[in-house]
């Protein structure tokens, strides 16, 4: 053991072992990590996706829906569509017998009208009612719906869109 002249030992000393200990830390860290990040990746993609109920769903289970916000799928009923000053009323209906009148206070879109399927946004205006306030009206319809019918979507000047 070396002695220097102010009478300090400078010889190394080993750190003590801990490779252990620092081997599980780490690992527990990681897993911690890994399962936080899971857990928030999950959450974040089951909220992002856009779910609706059909009116005949919504039929089936009418107590349990009660007032919570939907979005609610039918097929608009050819001639039920009345215009307002702030948005529209009109009878969604599902494939069944089941149907509802919305009241959307919001514009619909521009190829809103009877007969085509749309996604209604909103919440029944009482729990067991059939009267649904919409805040947003969706219209469905696929990709290639320009190809496939494009007489269809037509300009207000008669161009083909």
């Amino acid at each position: 053991m070396p002695i220097t002249e102010t009478g300090l030992d400078l010889t190394p000393v080993e750190p003590p072992h801990t490779a252990k200990k620092t081997r599980r830390r780490t690992t527990l860290v990681v897993m911690v990590v890994v399962l936080a990040l899971g857990g928030l990746l999950s959450q974040g993609l089951l909220h992002s996706l856009d779910f609706f109920k059909t009116v005949d769903e919504v039929a089936a289970q009418r107590s349990a829906v009660g007032r919570s916000e939907i979005r609610l799928e039918g097929t608009v009923q050819s001639g039920s569509v009345t215009r307002t000053s702030t948005g529209a009323t009109f009878i969604l209906r599902g494939s069944g017998k089941s149907s509802a009148f919305v009241v959307a206070h919001a514009q619909p879109p521009q190829l809103f009208r009877g007969n085509i399927p749309v996604v209604a946004v909103g919440r029944f205006t009482t729990k067991l009612g059939w009267t649904f306030d919409c805040s947003q009206i969706m219209v469905k319809h696929t990709a290639d719906y320009k190809a496939a019918h494009p007489q269809r979507v037509k300009a207000s000047d008669g161009t083909v869109r």
